[in-house]
């Protein structure tokens, strides 16, 4: 297996993981932000993880957009896949590109 089809697969498992946990908060509530944040930083211990979780979020998107316009890399899709499903999903999707990109 090369780093390739890992990419893909943890791709595809950091899309549909936090997408089945999250999927009874936002269907027993809906997809409000409003409504998210206040939840998120509700403890110091959900804030701490969630602020670091953001940081991340804005470091890997600037990173994504940088070097993916030096290397010819179509960012959208990770930087999407950031936002709606976040971290686990975006990064490995634009490490695929990536490794695509140079195959």
């Amino acid at each position: 297996m090369n780093r390739k089809d890992i990419y893909l697969g943890m791709a595809i498992v950091g899309t549909l993981a936090p997408a089945i946990v999250g999927a009874p908060y936002v269907l027993e509530h809906g997809f409000n932000p409003a409504q998210l944040m206040p939840a998120i930083f509700s403890t110091p211990i959900s804030a701490m993880l969630g602020i670091n979780v953001i940081i991340g979020c804005i470091t890997l998107a600037i990173l994504m957009h940088t070097e993916g316009r030096e290397l010819g890399i179509k960012t959208w899709p990770p930087i999407l896949a950031i936002t709606i499903f976040g971290i686990s999903s975006g990064l490995p999707l634009y490490l695929y590109l990536r490794e695509s990109q140079h195959a």
